[in-house]
């Protein structure tokens, strides 16, 4: 009997074309598809994805690719009639691997260095940023050959590897070791065990069921169409790009704009005390090289050289997270499924991402205040919408509206930190939040249109 397919299949190949940043797409853009009740109406279509039964382009993972699509992350091929291509069933190359992890991620900040990290990829190689952004990150070590690694950016990406992959994006979560494997193919002795059981208890995969038992194929190249699904199914885990061993801010914007100000002053140094060597206008654009000082100063490029701004006036657009969310659910009916409590109050929720950064932020801050950051509200349902409108009338958004039933929000309780909204804890707030994706909104702050300074908004 012939091995039945995974109830929902699963890689990536080279793109033609350069992703634009998720802040300057005009609108979602998911594939075709019969049934998207869960997605924004679709501005891209690709002529080899159907969901119709029986079609000669028809695909299990049509709402996967659709995602795919609409979150940035591919627009697949151009061709010369207009037309699209996602091409489902092509491998994926270890190239576009690094690809699609990195747009997923919200295209982090990374400065790409001049010299590679990899002999056999140079500057002018493609996907040189995002292939770097992988080794630096931890996700990607490539292959030790005589005087240092090999990357390989053209070999198809192999199951077991891109279950690594995922793994080291996810941070390395611990992992329960059963004794006896989930897959008949892979022994508890193989050198992505670990990886792949990991996998396997998420959710993300669930292989092959055959006659004989379950099946991994950890040696099979990945196809496109299950890169798609297993993104899919990572992002529905509420699992993002969170690098072991970070516990300080983890910058999630490849573009800051300047925030705040209507002119801001651009430093030799990460403080007030280094010179002045040229100011910015409000809303101007600024790479970061991903460097954050300990004061939440976060270093920029500014016509080739890196130089310091204060982060607190400086914000992300809306990033994968926030992007990812607006397009999927309406406001204040998303899953409590896809949402992460915070460990010091397990009453507020958040998106998964948003909730990472704030708990790196929370354990800075206890470690300096000996405290927790006070939150009064965070998630709110629409139906807690409503009641807030009731009870604090236009001080409360319109029900649909609030960036709280995005569960990208939170509202602290200033009385409850040492010396409240005037205190040297809140002032100490405000200056890093940039570099944990987080910010107080132009109109929440002194001179705003309606001053809230408990009103943080996520950017991630």
């Amino acid at each position: 009997m012939a091995p039945k397919p995974e109830a929902t299949p699963e890689v990536e190949a080279p793109l033609d074309e350069p992703i634009p940043s998720l802040r300057t797409l005009a609108a979602p853009v998911p594939a075709t598809a019969s049934a998207l009740s869960t997605l924004a109406a679709p501005t891209i279509t690709f002529t080899d994805v159907s969901s119709r039964v029986g079609s000669a382009s028809y695909t299990h993972f049509t709402k996967e690719i659709a995602w795919l699509a609409q979150s940035g992350v591919t627009r697949g091929w151009l061709l010369d009639n207009g037309k699209r291509e996602f091409r489902p069933t092509a491998s994926v190359a270890r190239d576009a691997m690094a690809a699609f992890l990195y747009r997923y991620a919200g295209q982090p900040a990374h400065y790409a260095p001049s010299r590679s990290p990899f002999l056999d990829i140079s500057s002018r190689t493609a996907f040189y940023r995002e292939i770097t952004w992988a080794s630096e990150s931890g996700i990607s070590t490539g292959w030790k050959v005589s005087g240092g690694h090999d990357y390989r950016s053209q070999s198809a990406i192999t199951r077991e590897a891109m279950a690594a992959f995922l793994y080291r994006f996810a941070g390395s979560p611990k992992v329960t070791l059963p004794s006896r494997s989930p897959f008949r193919d892979v022994p508890t002795s193989s050198q992505f065990y670990k990886q792949i059981v990991w996998l396997a208890q998420t959710g993300v995969s669930t292989g092959w069921r055959t006659d004989r038992g379950a099946e991994f194929r950890p040696d099979e190249s990945i196809s496109r169409e299950a890169m798609a699904a297993f993104l899919y199914r990572l992002d529905r885990a509420g699992i993002g790009y969170s690098p072991a061993g970070t516990v300080g801010p983890l910058l999630r914007h490849s573009t800051l704009y300047v925030y705040g100000a209507s002119t801001l002053n651009v430093r030799s140094g990460p403080s007030t005390g280094n010179a002045v060597v040229t100011r910015l206008s409000s809303g101007t654009a600024v790479t970061p090289t991903g460097k954050v000082s300990s004061g939440g100063w976060i270093e920029i490029v500014v016509d080739g050289a890196r130089v310091w701004a204060s982060g607190h006036y400086l914000a992300g657009g809306d990033g994968a997270a926030v992007s990812r969310i607006k397009a999927t659910y309406s406001n204040g009916v998303i899953p409590t499924s896809h949402l992460c409590a915070l460990s010091w109050d397990k009453a507020e929720l958040l998106l998964c991402s948003a909730a990472a950064d704030l708990e790196r932020l929370n354990s800075t801050f206890k470690s300096r205040y000996g405290r927790n950051i006070p939150i009064n509200d965070a998630y709110r349902t629409y139906d807690e919408q409503v009641a807030a409108r009731v009870v604090h009338g236009n001080l409360a958004a319109i029900p649909g509206t609030s960036n709280h039933g995005w569960a990208a929000a939170i509202d602290i309780a200033g009385a409850s930190l040492p010396g409240g909204y005037d205190g040297a804890a809140y002032q100490w707030l405000l200056q890093q939040l940039t570099g944990y994706n987080w910010k107080l909104p132009t109109w929440a702050r002194p001179g705003g249109s309606k001053p809230e300074p408990w009103h943080f908004e996520y950017t991630g």
